[in-house]
């Protein structure tokens, strides 16, 4: 069988547009002499849809260009994703739902199947918008018996219900899986295994097919990054899509060889999928500008690297914005970096800005110790002139908060957090640095100034100010909120390899700057655990961890 993997992106509502990536697809694969074409999950309405599918109007516009592309499969098998309903209501009011993929074979619906494991951990919420499978069938396709999972039905082994060993004691002899899996960085190799898994207990060749591109999620950027795979039925890999890029390639299950993938580097994948994050941000909402206040610092550094990665040097601009407290070095690194990311730099002085806040205030404040109040004026001071460029020549503010100060709430309200994208809220301060070295490695001679990475992190906000002084050493805190954080330990566990002292103050600065998190601009997922829907505190609580 000669199966196409359209490893292709699909947007949320956007019909008209999917539809017509789907039937180019197509037409691809048949003039390829495939006899299966395969697309990810909820290709048609796009995955991320949320609460729109909860719209009669919005079901039934998903079937209608399901029937346009049904008309567009002469000679060959398709199997798409899309949202199948019912006229019958749900408890909600709204018509019951299922996650479904067509079989089209030559111009007619031969069956739909739908998704049988609902994912409600995490970023998930399928069992507010779906109802499980109406009940799984096999297909004979090209004369092979053919089970059709859809994305978490992979993933049984953590459920009851096993629908891999249910279609295969149905007699299907190829599995195929329509996915939109959410990237973190390593999630290929936990996919292979998972498959790898799958076909040495069944002994059926495995063929899967992944979403690509950003789509919003509840609070956030998840990235879909592709790779999608076919395996023969030991258990070798023979098919492998690219990362992080659109791929349409085709599987010729009777003749194909081993293919090795590319050596895994984790930073390289967390640097390819903030980009793809950013750019597809910017090509969804309609952007193409956006300003970033070059600091001198790591942070703002590595994110302007990034956008002009994503974005191209022409629609990033730099702006600096130093107060009296700013370094001359700083002031040069931000100069330095702009130069040699070719990059459009304005360098406006907030000093006469902040010194007329301080005699508004003057009154009001007069016998009080200056303290984080005057140092919160600075970056808001920063915040209204960035978004002032952003609102004239029609631009989004990239915020650079990485995750390490976004947990600790070492940030300023309606200050640096102001923006219309967390580039690297979802990227520990340690992995910053990573980053940075990365992304001079790509290019001979480096971008990023080696002073901005020697130096010692500082908001500059006050004299001699250091991020280590107020924080703590980040050898010692990066680490500590991410194990927190991305893998849940608690203080028992973390009390063996860290000073009481510092896990107390991380755990009960994590829990105090919840109030912040929930006024952040939406952060790119790169992590298990980001902050947002995917972990879900209270505002305020009395646990300590």
């Amino acid at each position: 069988m000669k199966i196409e993997i359209a490893q292709i992106t699909t947007d949320p509502g956007r019909f008209e547009e999917n539809s017509k990536k789907i039937i180019s697809a197509i037409k691809k694969a048949q003039a390829n002499s495939a006899d299966v074409v395969i697309f990810p999950e909820l290709t048609i309405p796009g995955y991320m849809s949320l609460d729109l599918m909860l719209n009669k109007n919005y079901l039934e516009e998903n079937k209608k260009w399901l029937g346009q592309i049904i008309d567009q499969t002469k000679g060959i098998t398709v199997l798409v994703g899309f949202i199948d309903f019912e006229e019958k209501l749900g408890p909600d009011g709204t018509p019951v739902r299922y996650n479904s993929a067509a079989i089209i074979t030559d111009g007619q619906l031969v069956g739909v199947e739908d998704k049988t494991l609902l994912p409600d951990y995490d970023v998930f919420y399928e069992n507010r918008y779906f109802k499980t499978a109406r009940g799984r069938k096999v297909y004979e396709i090209s004369g092979v018996k053919v089970g059709i999972e859809i994305c978490e039905d992979l993933w049984d082994e953590k459920y009851p219900t096993k629908v891999a060993r249910d279609l295969v004691s149905k007699g299907a002899q190829l599995l195929i899986n329509i996915s939109a899996s959410p990237f973190y960085v390593g999630k290929r190799m936990v996919r292979e295994k998972l498959i790898k898994k799958v076909v040495e207990k069944y002994n059926v060749p495995f063929v899967y097919t992944n979403l690509v591109g950003g789509q919003d999620g509840y609070d956030g950027e998840l990235i879909y990054d592709g790779q999608s795979m076919v395996f023969n039925k030991i258990g070798e890999l023979v098919g492998l899509g690219k990362a992080f890029d659109e791929d349409i390639f085709l599987a010729d299950l009777e003749h194909c060889s081993k293919v090795t993938p590319p050596k895994f580097n984790a930073v390289e994948e967390l640097h390819n999928a903030l980009a793809l994050g950013i750019k597809d941000y910017f090509r969804r909402t309609g952007f193409k500008k956006a300003f970033i206040g070059l600091s001198g610092g790591i942070d703002s550094a590595v994110v302007a690297a990034l956008a002009v990665r994503a974005l191209g040097r022409e629609n990033v601009t730099g702006v600096g914005m130093p107060s009296c407290y700013s370094s001359k070095g700083s002031v040069e690194d931000a100069k330095k970096l702009a130069k040699n990311l070719r990059i459009d730099f304005k360098l406006l002085p907030i000093g006469q800005v902040f010194e007329s806040f301080e005699q508004i205030l003057k009154k009001d404040f007069q016998n009080l110790e200056k303290d984080v109040t005057e140092e919160n004026m600075q970056a808001r001071i920063r915040g209204v002139i960035l978004m002032a460029f952003a609102n004239k020549f029609g631009a989004l503010v990239l915020s650079t908060g990485n995750k390490t100060e976004t947990a600790l709430g070492y940030t300023t309200l309606y200050g640096d957090m102001c923006g219309g994208l967390a580039v690297i809220a979802d990227v520990s301060k340690l992995k910053v640095y990573d980053l940075a070295r990365f992304i001079n490695g790509a290019v001979e001679g480096g971008v990023i100034p080696r002073s901005i990475i020697d130096k010692a992190p500082s908001a500059e906000l006050r004299e001699n100010q250091t991020d280590e002084e107020s924080l703590g050493p980040y050898k010692l805190v990066s680490p500590l909120v991410d194990e927190i954080i991305e893998d849940g330990k608690t203080v028992k566990e973390l009390l063996k390899k860290y000073p009481k002292e510092l896990v107390d103050k991380i755990f009960y600065r994590i829990a105090a700057a919840e109030y912040k998190r929930r006024q952040a601009p939406p952060g790119i997922k790169v992590t298990k655990k980001a902050f947002g829907i995917g972990r879900r505190v209270p505002i305020s609580h009395g646990f300590k961890g």
